[in-house]
């Protein structure tokens, strides 16, 4: 890993459980399957008209969960590949709402995938998302260049609680295969939320530590010396607290 970039999600081991969203739950048609295979997380489905609005409908590939802090980047970063050509690509996250929006939450932009063999970074600025779209067609309302009101806040960067890939707004057939969801133009210390490793003492690395009899000399002579003061402290206090009652002293006074 670069020190400029943060992962968010690597689909040869992902850390979030991601699973598929559409338009059947609003009365539409659209239908797509997700599954990690490969080392790869596969997005896979079509996107048709919801008949009573009578204009294309959505289908997402959803992940939720806590997300690494990526306050200090400026760039929202898909490294994948497809097999569709597709307009309609559009990626949110957070769970943020404001004032006019209905159904939508969260931050979202559009975004092109080349279709090919190999796998391509798509670069989406953070600047290029906004808060404030529409419902309907998953097109901004008001940009984040607009009014600033609508950009990424800090809050959402530090821990994005879901992520959505959409196929919305534009009907057609979409395959997308994603190698792994970053934040690049990271400063300062870059940090993933990973499970720390066991630290060994006089021992190899196997997932337990091995304690060397150095050490644990060491702590069975502070134990015993601990031992020791905590009597003769405990002796003390036992006939301070005697003198103290003949004599009517208020310890708290003295």
């Amino acid at each position: 890993m670069k020190s400029n970039e943060i992962i968010l999600e690597d689909f040869a081991n992902p850390a979030h459980s991601w699973n598929a969203l559409n338009d059947p739950v609003m009365g539409g048609q659209s239908s797509s399957t997700v599954s990690i295979k490969g080392g790869l997380g596969i997005f896979e489905g079509e996107v048709v008209d919801v008949s009573f609005l009578q204009a294309p409908g959505f289908i997402t590939m959803r992940g939720e969960g806590d997300y690494a802090d990526v306050s200090s980047c400026d760039t929202f970063r898909l490294t994948a590949r497809a097999s569709e050509p597709y307009e309609g690509y559009r990626i949110s996250f957070g769970i943020k709402t404001v004032p006019g929006n209905r159904f939508a939450r969260g931050f979202k932009a559009n975004f092109l995938s080349p279709v090919g063999t190999d796998m391509v970074d798509i670069d989406i600025p953070f600047r290029d998302f906004t808060v404030r779209w529409d419902d309907k067609t998953g097109d901004p309302v008001k940009t984040c260049q607009e009014d600033e009101a609508y950009c990424p806040d800090i809050d959402t960067l530090k821990n994005m609680k879901s992520i959505s890939i959409w196929g919305e707004g534009v009907d057609g057939k979409i395959k997308l295969e994603i190698d792994s969801i970053k934040a690049v133009g990271c400063t300062g210390k870059v940090s993933n939320p990973a499970p720390a490793p066991f630290t060994t003492i006089g021992g190899d690395s196997q997932g337990s530590a091995t304690l060397s009899p150095l050490f644990l000399f060491g702590v069975a002579s502070a134990a015993f010396f601990g031992a020791i003061m905590k009597g003769l402290f405990t002796s003390i206090s036992h006939n301070y607290s005697s003198v103290n009652k003949s004599n009517n002293i208020n310890p708290a006074a003295v």
